[in-house]
């Protein structure tokens, strides 16, 4: 009986102890908010206002992105696009939706738009500010940029553009077609030796036995008989 009434009073105690403890540190707690309301209440301002201004914010992007969608759809369906009246249009689309995707894809859109026209030279200008953003167009950007080098006699300027698409792609296929079109311009140019080495490098990526490494072998033989020939 001793015992159990020893443990009882531990118990007791111990409780009381842990009760104790709770209610001191309730009352610091109190007594500290106490102290710094102005500070709290203060904090709890900003942090509000952060909230809405981050959900104001998300708001006003996607009504945004939601108008460019639009506002390109209409530029698509413009049937004066391919007049000097519709590369305007691109312009004023690209300078009011500065930011969003469909801006990028205008700047896309005007560079094309131009090369058709034969003003390689004002091409450059918007399809290089694409292939530099690093956005989802990069790579095809740079592949156009390439075609406006090639097309304003610039060919080292078309096979750095072409050979930087290489570099960003990701799919094999597109890494191909950029290094063929750089091989291309180097074997228009009567620059055989230059190409062999480009395709070399294809080879190396090319799976072996491949109806790929079929081709690049074809030509990678017929490059280096020229550049012997020579």
């Amino acid at each position: 009986m001793a015992s159990s009434s020893a443990a009882r009073a531990r118990q007791s105690k111990t409780a009381l102890n842990s009760d104790d403890m709770v209610a001191m540190r309730t009352a610091e707690a109190v007594a500290w908010a106490r102290r710094n309301v102005r500070t709290i209440v203060v904090a709890t301002a900003l942090l509000g206002a952060a909230v809405l201004g981050l959900i104001i914010w998300k708001v006003s992007e996607a009504n945004k992105a939601t108008r460019a969608a639009g506002a390109f759809l209409s530029l698509q369906q413009d049937p004066s696009i391919s007049t000097p009246a519709g590369a305007a249009k691109i312009e004023a689309f690209i300078r009011a939706n500065g930011g969003t995707m469909e801006a990028d894809e205008a700047r896309m859109m005007l560079a094309e738009v131009r090369l058709r026209g034969n003003q390689a030279r004002q091409a450059i200008p918007p399809a290089r500010e694409v292939a530099d953003g690093g956005g989802p167009l990069a790579v095809q950007a740079a592949m156009l940029l390439g075609d406006a080098h090639f097309q304003a006699g610039e060919r080292a300027a078309a096979v750095a553009a072409y050979e930087r698409a290489a570099k960003m792609a990701r799919l094999e296929m597109h890494k191909f077609e950029a290094l063929n079109q750089a091989a291309q311009v180097h074997e228009n140019a009567g620059a055989f030796g230059e190409a062999a080495r480009l395709y070399e490098r294809m080879l190396q990526q090319a799976e072996k036995g491949s109806p790929r490494a079929t081709v690049i072998e074809m030509r990678l033989t017929e490059a280096r008989a020229r550049a012997g020939a020579r």
